[in-house]
């Protein structure tokens, strides 16, 4: 789709002057190269950026900054482009700071538990590096998003990442200790801890993480390394409703236990990852629960035996444990394949992002399946049951703007449906640019408020990554018509 506005491209002077402060080959202004950067995973929002920028660390990153705010071009932080909000697009003719090249793993400290790191670092790539040193086998950064093999630890922070293990482990920001951030004027930011200890009356890597990039371009962490479980079981349940499922999971956590990992998947889901990985799944499922618990050896046993009561009494028709970690490994490279999968059987997916109460989903799974009915969508459910975290996945074809602005139509009822019952916009993707027009049907005036007067204290003149997470005067993107990843 082509924009019925005028695209602002950077100066000339601004091009040169970024060629001059990095190289001309890490400054991408050809139009072909830049396709590559139109979306991130929500590729309903599009829009091509003037140009990209790749610097190597945190005095580069302040260099392109410092140029943009002086040429007062919107300025986009990017890491590795596997968000689903749209969150790194470049509306406006804006310029994406890329912190892709930002990759090196600077220090690792296993007396204090701790790693320093810049931001492009992707999550598998540091596992492996703190698998590497010796010791290092025996921890690891905790937060595992399903895209951790591409994901960066610096996207991880500014969206502040969920994953599988949340439930027990929590988000990225429990596990951030310190921050080098540079901001919008080219001022760099360094706050928290670089080592295991740290006090302020501010916890202001706290307030950085989850920002979205609108306060400024993460550049270094210093994360929290915890000890790898090392005595674990997995428990799969099948079930002939979801509605039984969803009651298994309320009780399981009303019953004191806290597994590791709790998820769901429905019917149409199981039968996906079945045929992709045979693993003997019944075609009757109707949902299926896959739980980690971990801890002491000695009483996993009895643990894992009150979740098979819990799963038997509420009919599930089928439970397998084990204690084999190719199985448990197997498990979840199926669970975390699950998106993938669904390329096999549909051009384009949506996947939505919300958090409810536990003791809601069963309503929620029904109430999804009404919308979806009524736009005429297929939705898959694979989610984040233990937590409340539900990923409604939507199937249509992108080629079709009807189905498009169907898709986005049912998605904005199932979030008002999840607000209404006492949930939230967002369990662990973020705002982005896809859930901001909801932000004030959320929050009252008094706290959209203080959100914008925190923003200005950090970016006073919306160079960073504005229109996304909050309203914004400067760019206002519309994604119902026609154009709609065009600002409008």
């Amino acid at each position: 789709m082509t924009s019925s506005l005028t695209t602002t491209h950077p100066a000339t002077e601004a091009i040169d002057a970024l060629r001059r402060a990095l190289s001309p080959d890490r400054v991408l202004t050809d139009p072909a190269e830049l396709l590559t950067y139109e979306s991130d995973g929500f590729t309903i929002a599009k829009a091509r950026p003037s140009a990209v920028v790749f610097p190597l660390d945190t005095d580069e990153v302040a260099r392109v900054v410092a140029i943009l705010t002086q040429n007062r071009l919107p300025i986009i932080p990017r890491g590795s482009g596997t968000g689903l909000t749209g969150g790194c697009v470049a509306f406006a003719g804006g310029v994406i700071v890329s912190t892709a090249r930002l990759s090196r793993v600077l220090k690792i400290d296993l007396p204090n538990r701790v790693v320093h790191t810049q931001a492009g670092v992707r999550n598998v790539q540091l596992s492996e590096a703190v698998a590497a040193v010796p010791g290092g086998s025996l921890y690891h950064f905790s937060p595992d998003p399903s895209s951790q093999r591409a994901s960066t630890v610096g996207g991880n922070a500014a969206t502040n990442a969920g994953g599988i293990h949340v439930l027990k482990d929590f988000v990225t920001s429990n596990h951030v200790l310190g921050i080098t951030m540079v901001l919008a004027d080219g001022s760099i930011l360094r706050a928290g801890a670089t080592d295991g200890a740290y006090d302020s009356p501010f916890d202001l890597p706290g307030l950085i993480c989850g920002n979205e990039g609108t306060f400024g371009i993460i550049t270094e962490l210093w994360l929290r390394l915890v000890p790898k479980p090392t005595s674990f079981r997995t428990i799969v349940g099948l079930f002939s409703t979801q509605a039984d499922a969803c009651t298994a999971v309320s009780q399981t956590i009303a019953a004191g236990h806290l597994p590791s990992a709790l998820e769901m998947m429905d019917g149409s889901m199981v039968r996906i990852i079945e045929d992709s990985y045979k693993f003997g799944f019944p075609p009757h499922t109707a949902a299926l629960l896959l739980c980690d618990i971990d801890g002491i050896e000695e009483l996993l046993d009895g643990q894992m035996n009150d979740l098979v009561t819990i799963f038997t009494r509420n009919n599930a028709f089928e439970v397998k444990c084990s204690a084999l970690a190719e199985d448990r490994a197997k498990l979840w490279k199926a669970r975390k394949s699950a998106f993938g999968a669904i390329g096999k059987i549909s051009p384009s997916y949506c996947t939505q992002d919300a958090c409810v109460p536990r003791s809601r989903l069963r309503e929620v799974l029904q109430r999804i399946d009404e919308i979806g009915r009524r736009y005429g969508l297929s939705i898959n459910n694979v989610f984040h049951a233990g937590d409340g975290n539900v990923h409604p996945i939507f199937l249509y074809n992108d080629r079709n703007p009807e189905q498009t602005r169907n898709v986005m139509l049912a998605a904005e009822e199932v979030l008002r449906y999840c607000i209404d019952i006492g949930g939230t916009l967002t369990g662990e993707h973020g705002v982005g640019v896809e859930k901001i027009h909801l932000m004030p049907y959320l929050f009252d005036g008094a706290t959209m408020r203080q959100f914008q007067s925190i923003k200005r204290a950090f970016d006073p003149h919306e160079q960073l990554n504005a229109g996304k997470l909050m309203p914004s005067d400067r760019i206002k993107v519309n994604l119902l018509n026609p154009g709609r990843h065009v600002p409008q």
